[in-house]
């Protein structure tokens, strides 16, 4: 006896879990032994540079990978083995993949209509994702008419339609310019509203990642890295890696070492010291190299009779509200962010002030937060 396949309820917001997961190519490992959950209703990023595993990932969860070990659940279901068609998702990939003599509205029904969807049905969900998208006056175009956005907003639409309880995203709004991205997050960020389904989105676009998401996975050579909101993300990173490609400007890093003594401990360095009573360790802080990392909206100009570390700038970058300074203190190359009336130019001497609050520190060997 044949046991049925099993399938995941349309309509039915669900969790997405992920077990032990192992995918490889040969002896290339690109996952390896990964552990994830997703709640119902979440917004999940997965962030990383090219070739970390993030699309590997969402496109197992699809069940376009092929995978060595582990286990994937959609809600109550076991889909590790089932078809795409049996896992109750909407995909939405980087390219648009519209069919360019149908109109739009041909392209959204035209899954609904491969899978003999009633009529009426058909035209009722298209008509109710047009008006969450904002298609209506678009419906008798086709693709070429259409601007980028326009386009992709169409092809979430395709997704929509199937009423899937999840929704993948990779990297949808790459092939944008600026400005049409932007535009497009807000969007998304309604659509999730609005739905309230499940959303995984894939992208190594760190603005999309920290305004989009509910919760971040950070990953690095098929491993998370991190998981957490977006503040726990950028403000408590686990280690030097995530601190260093979240931000831009990235962390300020200065190499030290902690020292422990009657007041209390300290970071000691060339550059500068800092005493570390406001610091929360991740355990019982000891004596040894460390790495000082300061964010560059935590370092800022005082005026030149008050004490503090002296920076010589080398670059000033203008950026309307907020102005961004290069520097350097001895070997440590430095950057500022400050308000968009700072009027300072190259070879200028700052003497910074430093929120000791805001510091992290990280193990100079392992790189993860002591």
């Amino acid at each position: 006896m044949i046991e049925a396949t099993p399938s995941v309820p349309l309509g039915a917001r669900s969790s997405v879990s992920v077990r032990d997961l192992t995918i490889a190519y040969g002896d290339l490992e690109i996952l390896k032994e990964m552990n994830l959950d997703v709640r119902t209703g979440e917004f999940l990023v997965l962030l990383g540079p090219s070739g970390c595993g993030k699309s590997t990932l969402l496109n197992a969860i699809a069940g376009l990978n092929d995978i060595r070990s582990g286990q994937i659940c959609i809600g109550d279901v076991d889909v590790t083995y089932a078809e795409p068609s049996k896992r109750g998702i909407g995909m939405v990939f980087q390219s648009y993949a519209l069919y360019p003599r149908m109109t739009v509205e041909q392209n959204m029904s035209f899954g609904l209509r491969m899978t003999s969807t009633p009529k009426a049905e058909i035209g009722a969900r298209v008509a109710e994702a047009a008006r969450i998208l904002q298609l209506e006056p678009l419906l008798k175009r086709r693709p070429g008419e259409l601007s980028g956005g326009q386009r992709q907003r169409v092809a979430i639409g395709r997704a929509l339609v199937k009423k899937a309880g999840v929704f993948l995203f990779d990297e949808p709004l790459s092939n944008l310019d600026a400005k049409l991205r932007s535009e497009l997050r807000v969007e998304l960020k309604r659509l999730h509203q609005d739905l309230d389904s499940t959303m995984i989105y894939v992208t190594h676009d760190q603005i999309e990642a920290m305004t989009l998401g509910d919760r971040v996975a950070v990953m690095k050579d098929g491993i998370i890295q991190q998981l957490g909101t977006p503040h726990e993300i950028y403000h408590r990173p686990a280690n030097r890696f995530i601190a260093s490609f979240i931000g831009t400007p990235g962390m300020n890093f200065i190499d030290g070492r902690v020292e422990i003594g009657p007041d209390g401990a300290c970071f000691r360095s060339a550059a500068m010291d800092v005493p570390l009573a406001g610091y929360e360790p991740v355990g019982p802080l000891r004596q040894g190299a460390a790495v000082l990392g300061i964010r560059p909206e935590h370092l800022q100009p005082m005026s030149e009779d008050r004490d503090g570390p002296a920076m010589s700038v080398t670059l000033v970058e203008a950026m309307g509200p907020e102005t961004i300074v290069h520097g350097r203190i001895g070997e440590n190359a430095l950057a500022l962010r400050v308000p968009g009336e700072f009027e300072g130019g190259r070879g200028d001497i700052l003497h910074l002030s430093l929120a000791t609050t805001k510091i992290n520190l990280f193990d100079t060997a392992s790189g993860l937060r002591l």
